[in-house]
């Protein structure tokens, strides 16, 4: 009877780990890589990618497609540079090498990069599950944009003395106008796009519940 009864416990355990899933996913540094070929990273840019990451009604949304019915039940958990030591079973890592420490640290690893050109910018995130496989990604395009600048001169001459006194004339001169290439720009809207495609994109084999393997 005992037996039995440690059994049944066993398989109930079982049974409800398959229908939980516990996310932990760290959003990695920028890798920004320059026109002349220089390479770093941009704090506006890890802020904004930290702060999209955040929301994650995207991939929850994903997540229930995936799985149908019953639907996902999970807990999914955000972290990053400033606090990713606190994530539960933490090992210490060289994050440099994020992906690297994602499969250590039993995590996904959501990394940006972004390559600036002179025409236009590509702004790709790729999210990786804990064996270092790509679940998900996405890719946005910034163009640069061009923008005339009219170029005229006013001239207000003043001639003194005469009979009618002082004279004053306009001079209006008009040039064609000047091009000014603008360079492309990464905004928060493009950044806002990429989680449609680093979430919303994933891939069935990230859903690890019991529904998701129908």
């Amino acid at each position: 009877m005992t037996i039995l009864m440690m059994f049944w416990l066993l398989m109930t355990t079982a049974h409800a780990e398959e229908q939980f899933q516990k996310i932990n996913i760290y959003v990695d540094i920028t890798e920004v890589h320059a026109p002349d070929g220089s390479s770093g990273t941009s704090m506006p840019l890890n802020l904004m990618i930290s702060k999209q990451a955040q929301t994650t009604y995207v991939l929850e949304h994903r997540l229930n497609h995936l799985a149908g019915y019953p639907p996902w039940e999970g807990e999914i958990d955000v972290w990053d540079w400033r606090n990713v030591q606190y994530m539960p079973n933490y090992k210490k890592c060289d994050y440099s090498e994020a992906v690297k420490c994602g499969i250590q640290n039993n995590h996904w690893t959501l990394r940006t990069i972004v390559s600036v050109g002179r025409k236009f910018s590509v702004f790709q995130t790729l999210l990786y599950d804990e064996t270092g496989k790509v679940i998900a990604s996405s890719n946005q395009t910034a163009w640069g944009t061009i923008r005339w600048k009219p170029q005229w001169k006013l001239t207000k001459i003043k001639e003194s003395g005469g009979f009618m006194g002082a004279k004053q004339t306009e001079v209006f001169e008009m040039w064609p106008p000047k091009m000014e290439e603008l360079p492309p720009l990464i905004t928060p809207y493009i950044v806002g796009q990429s989680k449609f495609g680093f979430y919303g994109g994933l891939k069935r084999s990230a859903c690890k519940i019991k529904s998701c393997r129908k």
